[in-house]
């Protein structure tokens, strides 16, 4: 599992979902989204990716960074999440059962709480995460 943190939560996700991790860029918000869960869209490696944050919209993020998921298709669907730090690459060791809250209806879905050593700890799913944004953004390519 990819451990990271925004704020004083702490999240894993695992590892296999993982394409790239990459230093924070300013996101741009798409005109007429009123998305909550989106934080902006960036592009990478010539595609249009959104971003939802892990942490408080607007905070600042010295050293945040974002982690980029990539889901099968033709062509492939990208994620990013923006998290304030990513801590560590590591086994998931829970020490008790997971609790899975309500989510919020405007938000995105973060997972069960796990407990571990040291605390608890969000396990982020990056399909649940994907279909909060609803449908992928379409492609669209220059006409002559």
């Amino acid at each position: 599992m990819l451990f990271l943190q925004s704020g004083a939560d702490h999240f894993a996700l695992p590892a296999a979902a993982v394409t790239e991790v990459v230093p924070a860029v300013p996101l741009h918000r798409p005109a007429g989204d009123a998305n909550p869960a989106l934080a902006g869209v960036f592009r990478y490696r010539g595609a249009v990716v959104p971003v939802l944050s892990l942490g408080t919209p607007g905070a600042a993020r010295l050293s945040a960074r974002i982690v980029v998921v990539e889901f099968p298709g033709d062509p492939p669907q990208r994620l990013g999440l923006l998290a304030d730090r990513v801590t560590e690459l590591k086994p998931l060791a829970p020490t008790g059962v997971a609790f899975t809250p309500h989510t919020d209806p405007g938000g995105p879905d973060l997972g069960a709480l796990v407990a571990v050593p040291g605390g608890l700890v969000r396990v982020l799913d990056p399909a649940a995460l994907r279909a909060s944004l609803g449908p992928p953004p379409r492609e669209t390519g220059a006409t002559a």
